[in-house]
């Protein structure tokens, strides 16, 4: 690894809880990770392990090519900008932004300046308080203080959660551009899969105190390493099929599998894998039943023809291609599904 995060064999457990169980991560230098996982999967924990303000049981965390086990918190050249941002009220921004720096350079103007260039604030925020800020505000005030460091690693744990919808998509766009433009390498926890999806370069899933798989969006999405990882990040239907091979045959058409698969089984797939067509053009025809209007998109709820089963499943399209309560249309999949069989285990 030249740069970058290593954690391997990380283990810790609080009395009788195990919450990490042996982990391996690896965060690429100057690109985003986004680590995610169900509430209590220890997220926070890693990044606690890694920021040095707790110890491991066991295994060992490499940063910049640098091991950790002997270095204290404020050595390890790390920023960390916690869910709150926690600012110290009785600093100005400017003494937000500084305050870990040597003290000639907190004199310096241009710091401060420059520093809230890169997180899109006036410079004219320098002289304010914390209390005068808004929320995302605040969070873009503890990225640039957390930056101006110029630390090895840069850990988010969930930043933009207390946000509301137009706030945190201002101030994820803010934070992501400054990380982009300082090439810094970082570890975001998140509880928004889709946020982790659009954001991130790797994607990490943490489940039994375990990374069970990471890798690029797309992949994760339209890869998953197994069932449970699939159902996690996005909506799924699973639809009875034969397996045969490279291929399963469904009631609504043949769709490829990226591992092959036989016997008596299911497909699962993603909303947006289900096309729909002219009622004469599809593989399959069915009745839309509900409708799930969203603006640019909407779901769809859908019954396939009885002759097939009376098979229910959801397709996601464009709002403006949505069918009405009713209408009949014709169906066919699109892209790779990940089979599922019944006697194969199921990880939890």
């Amino acid at each position: 690894m030249s740069g970058g995060m290593k954690v391997t064999g990380l283990a810790k457990s609080y009395g009788t809880a195990k919450v990490l169980d042996g982990l391996d991560l690896t965060a690429p230098a100057g690109q985003l990770t986004a680590l995610i996982g169900r509430s209590g999967s220890g997220k926070t924990t890693l990044l606690r392990l890694i920021a040095g303000f707790d110890r491991p049981d066991a295994g060992t965390v490499m940063i910049a090519d640098r091991p950790m086990a002997d270095v204290p918190p404020e050595r390890r050249r790390i920023g960390y900008v916690p869910q709150e941002g926690s600012l110290f009220p009785h600093l100005t921004v400017a003494g937000n932004v500084t305050f870990g720096l040597p003290r000639r350079a907190r004199r310096d103007r241009h710091v401060v300046a420059d520093m809230l260039e890169l997180v899109a604030l006036d410079h004219r925020y320098a002289r304010r308080y914390p209390h005068q800020l808004s929320g995302g505000e605040q969070q873009r005030v503890a990225l640039a203080r957390a930056l101006a460091t110029r630390p090895d690693l840069v850990l988010l744990d969930e930043p933009f959660s207390a946000l509301d919808a137009e706030l945190r998509a201002d101030t994820r766009r803010a934070v992501t551009a400054a990380l982009a433009a300082t090439a810094a390498t970082t570890v975001l926890v998140t509880h928004d899969q889709a946020e982790a999806l659009s954001l991130a370069a790797q994607v990490a899933v943490l489940r039994d105190g375990v990374i069970v798989q990471a890798g690029s969006p797309e992949a994760v999405y339209r890869r998953p390493a197994d069932d449970v990882v699939a159902a996690f990040v996005g909506e799924l239907t699973m639809i009875p099929a034969q397996l045969t091979g490279d291929t399963a045959e469904t009631p609504i058409g043949p769709i490829a599998l990226p591992h092959p698969a036989y016997g008596d089984g299911a497909v699962l797939v993603r909303p947006e894998q289900v096309m729909i067509t002219d009622p004469e053009n599809g593989f399959a025809r069915a009745k839309a039943v509900t409708i799930d209007f969203r603006g640019h998109d909407g779901l769809v709820e859908l019954l396939v023809d009885a002759e097939r089963g009376h098979l229910t499943l959801t397709a996601r399209t464009a709002g403006q291609l949505l069918p009405a309560p009713g209408q009949r249309v014709g169906l066919h999949l699109t892209g790779t599904a990940l089979a599922s069989t019944p006697g194969k285990p199921r990880r939890k």
